[in-house]
């Protein structure tokens, strides 16, 4: 390891001075470029050639400020909308609302099937175009089909396996149930004190069905449908009715009577 005597001082590179001096002449180390005008008497302006380029179409300040002039203390206060501001324009307004429709519950109970409950919704209901295996309801008047559903899960009660338990005991077992409830939609255009006693509510147990229905006739008479007819209500008549529900039925046949 030398000694303290022996280390050279650092040469200084490129004949800078080894302290700084705020009075000396500037280090010159490219002389080739052209020198720096002084402080405060900058003349030259090298403008950029990118700019028109990129600001193509830009509104300009007219004034000749920039973007980093204040904002005024007050801005105007924006004038009034013309009209009537809450109503939507003319193609902008919706349909009329649709008149809903009556949702029955269905009671299947020793063959027989009965209405439990009434109650009016409102908003469209639209017709499926087909039905799954299982079990479907059809809504029938003067023989053309009105609403239909499917209900393939009703009256069947599950039960999942438990690998904890050896044999058929612990295997995914179904158990139909006797008494069954579902509920039946109906457009209310259909449903008056004319047409109660001719509306005939049909459940079927779907064996096979087409993709999709082409027209509005009975289940069994449309093309590639096999079911089984398990109960039918042929006709609502409000004297065999439930006393429970005849009530509330009643309020939905009079304010659809008082429509058509």
């Amino acid at each position: 390891m030398p000694q303290p005597e022996e280390i050279k001082p650092v040469r200084v590179l490129r004949g800078l001075p080894p302290t700084q001096d705020a009075t000396a002449s500037p280090v010159i180390i490219a002389p080739h470029l052209p020198m720096m005008e002084k402080r405060g008497e900058v003349k030259t302006v090298q403008r950029n050639t990118l700019l028109p380029v990129m600001g193509a179409g830009a509104p300009q300040p007219p004034t000749g400020r920039g973007i980093m002039s204040p904002v005024p203390s007050q801005m105007p206060a924006p004038s009034p909308p013309s009209g009537n501001p809450q109503q939507p324009p003319e193609s902008h307004v919706a349909p009329a609302t649709p008149a809903g429709y009556v949702r029955l519950t269905v009671r299947l109970e020793n063959g027989q099937l009965s209405v439990t409950d009434a109650k009016q919704v409102p908003g469209p209901l639209a017709m499926p175009s087909s039905v799954v295996h299982g079990y479907a309801y059809e809504v029938l008047l003067d023989d053309q089909q009105v609403a239909l559903g499917s209900i393939p899960d009703v009256g069947v009660r599950r039960s999942f396996a438990n690998r904890d338990v050896p044999g058929p005991e612990g295997k995914h077992h179904f158990a139909k149930i006797p008494t069954i409830e579902f509920s039946v939609r109906i457009p209310k255009s259909y449903v008056s004190t004319r047409n109660l006693p001719k509306l005939n509510i049909v459940l079927h147990d779907v064996r096979e069905a087409p993709d999709r229905f082409t027209s509005l006739a009975p289940l069994q008479k449309q093309t590639g449908v096999n079911t089984v007819e398990v109960s039918r209500l042929a006709g609502i008549r409000l004297e065999q009715v439930s006393p429970t529900v005849r009530p509330a039925l009643e309020q939905i046949l009079r304010e659809i009577d008082k429509t058509e």
